[in-house]
């Protein structure tokens, strides 16, 4: 018996059943035909991997809530199909050579079944592909967490060997009315700068950091006003100080003075 969907004439209809394959939605004379023509068609079997894919990773980032964008292209895809509708396949009408009496109920059957099942396919691959999209956004969203959860706890313990160095020093100082702190430990050659609320340099300016080498003054970090919890990045076991200015954004070679604050770190 011809179920319509054979080999040949009737490998494009196989190859459109490929989402409904991957969620089982096929009858058996109809999984048993895609899966002997899947067994010769490398692209079909590339998509059913890909709808496989996307399903669960679907059924595994259910909790997770995707950005607004995301959710609206994935509606958009699911609502452009609409019932009597063939998003995927939008054929010119042709006219067929008159069916013998006989065949004529047969043939609007098959052609109705195969309309239905595309448009059921084209429904399903709706679904999966933007599902591939939500499943890579999940999966990016949790490396990016875990990526900010791993940088916090090298912060965290970068901070703690700082503040637990033997020599550790705190230092406040008075930026235009408003204080900060740099701690700072030649052990660990480790500074950090802290303020809650640094007044705003101006415009088309920012604060940078100096560190103050026998008579030399090494630019470093530049950051503008409001909190700030930033390192140094100079070498610090050389340095007699620090100091702090306001300079052109960009920063400056050399310091602008006058120095908004300044710290004379000890001899070791």
């Amino acid at each position: 018996m011809n179920n319509g969907y054979t080999d040949g004439a009737g490998a494009a209809d196989l190859h459109e059943l490929a989402a409904l394959y991957a969620v089982d939605a096929l009858e058996p004379a109809e999984r048993a035909a895609f899966e002997k023509h899947l067994a010769r068609c490398p692209q079909c079997r590339e998509e059913v991997a890909g709808y496989a894919e996307a399903s669960e990773h679907l059924a595994s980032a259910a909790a997770a809530e995707p950005p607004a964008e995301l959710r609206a292209s994935v509606l958009s895809a699911i609502h452009g199909i609409r019932p009597g509708t063939d998003s995927r396949l939008k054929a010119v009408p042709v006219e067929e050579p008159a069916a013998p009496p006989g065949n004529r109920v047969s043939s609007l059957q098959e052609r109705r079944q195969r309309r239905n099942r595309r448009l059921l396919a084209a429904a399903a691959a709706a679904v999966l592909i933007p599902g591939i999209a939500v499943a890579g956004w999940s999966l990016g969203a949790e490396q990016e967490r875990q990526q900010q959860e791993q940088a916090a706890a090298q912060e965290q313990q970068r901070e703690n060997r700082l503040l637990t160095a033997a020599d550790v020093t705190a230092e406040s100082v008075d930026v235009n009315g408003e204080p900060a702190t740099l701690v700072y430990s030649r052990e660990q050659d480790s500074a950090l700068f802290v303020a809650s609320g640094l007044p705003d340099p101006g415009t088309g300016k920012e604060y940078q950091l100096w560190l103050l080498d026998d008579g030399a003054a090494l630019p470093d970090v530049r950051f503008s006003g409001g909190a700030v919890r930033t390192w140094l990045t100079g070498d610090l076991v050389p340095a007699g100080g620090a100091a702090l200015t306001i300079e052109p954004e960009g920063g400056s070679a050399t310091p602008t003075f006058p120095l908004i604050a300044a710290v004379e770190f000890p001899e070791s």
